[in-house]
């Protein structure tokens, strides 16, 4: 009498690991640079909630509040008046400032300073983000309400007079 056990055979096994393997294989591309896309957007809308914060900070204590932006170090500082540190912020190690623009024109420096005034002004700053991969998105302060906004790549309203004073 040829009684067979409840379970698996090691070859059904091993063929359910193998199909496993292969899907793994397949979709890690794709889940990798979902994950790199989002952690980036991720970075910027932080960038850009830092800026917010820096205006209304400025509006709130109707003090002058200063952002650092160091493109080699890839980071932002927010400062009160009297040079005291608010808030610190480092960029995601693949991602970088590849162009920064104040006032319209391109910075040269590695710093770059933004200021937020108590009526809601600030000096124009629009800045490009780029991931190791290619990807880039904008980000772009408007002079007159220090509004920060983002610009998705292609997106129209980012090369206008930031770009040509």
């Amino acid at each position: 009498m040829n009684r067979r056990r409840g379970g698996f055979t090691y070859v059904e096994v091993v063929v359910v690991l193998a199909i496993l393997a292969v899907t793994g294989l397949v979709a890690y591309p794709p889940l990798r640079a979902t994950l790199e896309k989002t952690r980036m957007e991720s970075a910027v809308r932080e960038l850009a909630a830092l800026l917010k914060y820096a205006r209304e900070k400025s509006m709130a204590e109707q003090e002058t509040v200063a952002v650092v932006l160091r493109k080699q170090e890839g980071d932002l500082t927010i400062f009160n008046r009297r040079g005291q540190s608010i808030k610190y912020y480092r960029l995601y190690d693949k991602i970088a400032f590849t162009r920064l623009i104040l006032d319209g024109f391109d910075v040269a420096d590695n710093r770059t300073v933004v200021w937020f005034y108590p009526d809601g002004r600030s000096t124009g700053v629009a800045m490009v983000v780029r991931h190791e991969s290619g990807r880039q998105l904008r980000l772009k302060t408007d002079i007159l309400t220090g509004n920060t906004r983002i610009y998705a790549p292609g997106e129209s309203g980012f090369d206008d007079e930031m770009f040509n004073p």
